[in-house]
């Protein structure tokens, strides 16, 4: 005979006792305290509706309404169940509502049974079911109202009857002892099923599990029946066969990785430092050249000056000699040559205007530029050079400085002459500030601004 799986053993004995149990409480609690707590709601409300209906009765003629309103609110709060009560007043062959407990249901029309059992001056009960899928009922009791022998209206108590949910719990301590029952019988019965079938190959197998994550990949868990902690166990042994070759070839990739890795990291180094050497050399050819245009546009200028001045000069030395000799003998010469004097010097001043002009930076284009954005890239250029120079930069932007319009070139060409300049005067290091905002103007808009501050001792 095929022996039964350990799940299906577990199963069926479960299955049994918690079925047992179930049927037990349900029959207890479905047919002995449903009718029980019912009937006794049924019987309270009709003894609330008699005792009211006896009680209004009573009151003198003509009746108050809101002395029966009260008497019907102190019927209402005196149980949580009841959720109506109403005095009706009959008027011919109808009958009126006269008062009801503050928190009643809306009114409900009275069937016409009920009239006819309340015209007998007969008590009448109606049971109906809650609309909206509520499992609860409302049980609905008239008792009559009489005045001088004769039937003069009626007094509704509306009782809402416990669902079974509702009920169960109100008697929970009987449900509380029957469930402990259940559960030590179910505990028990499992307890002793798993502690032999299947706590102690778990142990062992959890045994072998903290040793593997110990490290101790040699660990194996002996299979002691067919079953599926059985057939755990043997996946178990071959699941840290796999593991063991998988961590030895792990092993090697790894030692094989790293030593690739201090390779690549030493050659990094390398081209890092080599890329340093390159950089600052760059910022030093870069200042090279910056001199030398300043000297080029020196030399040149001064060459074309003498050029163009030298002409004029000579004409005026020769009309100044010809002037000395014809100042007394010719006055209206004279007056000539001073004129032409005049001419020449006007002209001199012309050529040093133009030549003025033209030593001038021409205008470049203007585009919407990042300030912020252009310093920092000023800032990785120069990076070398403010290390060769123990210098510190301490920038301050601000994030909220807008783009402005400008010559990208020609600004960051005059931020590095200033940045120059800062380091020339700080040949022992220091500190160099950059700070950028926007300042606010009175009588314009707003300005943003650039100021640069070092450390140094000044030039």
């Amino acid at each position: 005979m095929r022996p039964l799986k350990l799940h299906t053993k577990t199963t069926l004995l479960a299955s049994a006792i918690t079925l047992a149990v179930l049927a037990t409480a349900l029959f207890t609690i479905s047919a002995r305290v449903v009718n029980l707590v019912r009937e006794d709601q049924k019987a309270l409300a009709e003894d609330q509706a008699s005792s009211l209906a006896e009680h209004i009765s009573n009151m003198s003629l003509p009746r108050d309404a809101d002395e029966m309103a009260r008497a019907a609110g102190m019927v209402r709060t005196a149980r949580p169940n009841i959720v109506s009560v109403r005095i009706w007043e009959r008027s011919g062959g109808l009958f009126v509502e006269r008062a009801a407990a503050a928190g009643s249901l809306p009114a409900a029309e009275i069937p016409e049974d009920t009239k006819a059992a309340l015209r007998s001056g007969m008590q009448s009960k109606v049971t109906s079911e809650r609309p909206n899928g509520v499992n609860d009922a409302l049980y609905r009791v008239f008792a009559p109202v009489s005045e001088q022998g004769r039937v003069s209206g009626a007094v509704e108590v509306v009782e809402r009857l416990d669902d079974v949910p509702s009920i169960a719990v109100r008697f929970v301590r009987s449900a509380a002892w029957i469930a402990f029952a259940a559960i030590l019988l179910i505990t028990l019965a499992t307890y002793l099923l798993f502690r032999y079938l299947i706590y102690r190959p778990i142990e062992s197998l959890l045994n072998a599990m903290s040793s593997a994550k110990a490290g101790a990949l040699d660990v194996k868990v002996a299979a002691r029946a067919p079953d599926e902690i059985g057939r755990l166990s043997l996946e178990f042994n071959s699941m840290i066969g796999q593991l063991r070759e998988m961590t030895d070839e792990r092993k090697a990739q790894q030692q094989l990785l790293e030593e690739r890795v201090s390779e690549a990291t030493a050659e990094l180094q390398e081209r890092n430092e080599q890329l340093e050497d390159t950089n600052l050399e760059l910022w030093h050819t870069t200042r090279r050249l910056t001199e030398l245009e300043r000297l080029a546009a020196a030399g040149q200028t001064a060459a074309q000056f003498a050029h163009e001045v030298g002409t004029p000069l000579n004409l005026i030395s020769g009309h100044v000699q010809l002037l000395r000799a014809s100042l007394h003998n010719n006055p209206q010469a004279a007056q000539s040559r001073l004129q032409t004097i005049t001419e020449q010097i006007e002209r001199i001043e012309r050529i040093v205007r133009q030549m003025l002009d033209r030593t001038r930076t021409e205008t470049g284009e203007l585009t919407p530029l990042d300030l912020n954005e252009l310093l920092r890239r000023i800032f990785d250029t120069i990076a070398p050079a403010l290390d060769e120079r123990s210098v510190r930069l301490a920038a301050t932007l601000d994030e909220g400085t807008p783009l402005i319009e400008g010559d990208a070139d020609r600004l960051q060409q005059a931020f590095i002459n200033l940045i120059n300049n800062a380091l020339d005067a700080m040949p022992q290091g220091g500190e160099l500030h950059v700070t950028t905002g926007v300042e606010a103007k009175a009588d314009g808009p707003p300005q943003v601004f650039v100021e640069l501050a070092d450390t140094g001792c000044g030039m």
